[in-house]
């Protein structure tokens, strides 16, 4: 008996797995956690960048949103993605009363997105309404400006291009 030949095998896509990629992004944070820096300290200026409220965009200049109030602000690196959606924005709607009670008058959530994009992630994620208010830094200049590019390649390789690291302030 003969075998019958061996069929080609055709490689149809190189587009990496979901895990690998989640494996990947870990890395890429695990190595920039470690190289990361103080990057503001209390008493520190915001810059004075724009951002978009909402759609059709309303222009918000951030430095004079958070003057004279007590404002927390978080940078995500992308909207709708499962940790920023599913973990981060719901702790900081249900710990709302607590950021109260400390005297914070707002949370300015802000991703690398357009106004559209989230306006359409703060109803979805059920903020409408509360205390916090989310901002597209849609030419990621904030983000540029903080130094916080987020351009790792398996972040690249997810979004397909720069988003704003982790952070609160």
């Amino acid at each position: 008996h003969q075998r019958p030949p061996a069929s080609p095998i055709f490689i149809v896509s190189s587009i990496p797995s979901s895990k690998m990629l989640a494996r990947r992004i870990a890395q890429q944070t695990r190595l920039l956690a470690r190289q990361s820096r103080s990057f503001a300290a209390v008493g520190d200026k915001l810059p004075s960048v724009e951002v978009d409220l909402g759609f059709p965009p309303t222009k918000v200049n951030i430095a004079e949103r958070v003057a004279g109030k007590k404002t927390v602000v978080i940078g995500l690196p992308g909207a709708f993605s499962p940790t920023c959606s599913e973990q981060q924005v719901p702790s900081y709607i249900a710990k709302q009363s607590e950021l109260k009670a400390k005297g914070v008058d707002e949370v300015l959530v802000v991703s690398v997105n357009d106004g559209a994009v989230m306006k359409a992630w703060s109803k979805a994620s059920g903020a409408d309404g509360t205390m916090l208010t989310f901002l597209g830094d849609t030419k990621s200049e904030l983000t540029k400006s903080l130094d916080l590019v987020f351009d790792a390649p398996a972040i690249l390789d997810l979004f397909g291009g720069a988003r704003c690291k982790r952070f609160a302030m």
